[in-house]
């Protein structure tokens, strides 16, 4: 360690600075999105253009032989299910829900684009799926790529939009707004 004398402040201490054999980085690797193979980008592609046919090829191959990852996402942090959803693809969505693709947050996503359809869809697909006392599809997407808080469930998210006919189908199904965290102030 190094001395400085100053004299306004008396005696100031610096720490040495770091050096490359010193730093010590705690990066978890295994959070962040892997590189797309030549296949999976294919894939996803073909998703977004709504190649309903090549899609159902490519899904049956992967669930095969394991070549490509279903669950991949784009360098935007963008799944097949959200590529779909954002295209309106009914079709591909029922496609994708059916081959076993991860729903994640679909369902919220579907409710900001306001696809109705497929919000209908995603929650037939999440009450086959929940099991009582677990986390619902979109509580479980890891914090550090969810697109969403996880303040946010269907229902406030549809409130959010004013979308009146996606909040009648949430109520419809039963859902309720989570307890608020009260404080009690005592005086």
């Amino acid at each position: 360690m190094e001395e400085k004398k100053n004299s306004s402040v008396g005696l100031q201490i610096e720490a040495p600075s770091p050096t490359p054999d010193r730093m010590n980085f705690d990066i978890d690797l295994g959070n962040l999105p892997k590189p797309l193979t030549i296949e999976e980008k294919k894939y996803l592609l073909a998703v977004e253009r709504g190649d309903v046919a090549n899609v159902r090829r490519m899904l049956q191959k992967a669930l095969r032989t394991k070549s490509v990852n279903i669950n991949c996402v784009d360098s935007l942090g963008r799944g097949a299910l959200t590529l779909a959803i954002d295209g309106e693809n009914l079709e591909m969505v029922e496609l994708l829900v059916i081959m076993g693709v991860e729903t994640k947050d679909a369902l919220l996503e579907a409710i900001n684009q306001e696809f109705v359809e497929a919000v209908e869809l995603l929650l037939e697909h999440e009450e086959l799926i929940h099991k009582d006392g677990e986390l619902y599809s979109w509580q479980k997407v890891d914090i550090n790529t969810a697109q969403y808080s996880r303040e946010i469930t269907p229902l406030i998210l549809a409130a959010h939009k004013n979308n009146y006919e996606i909040i009648k189908l949430l109520l419809d199904r039963g859902a309720t707004l989570p307890q608020p965290h009260l404080s009690i102030q005592i005086i």
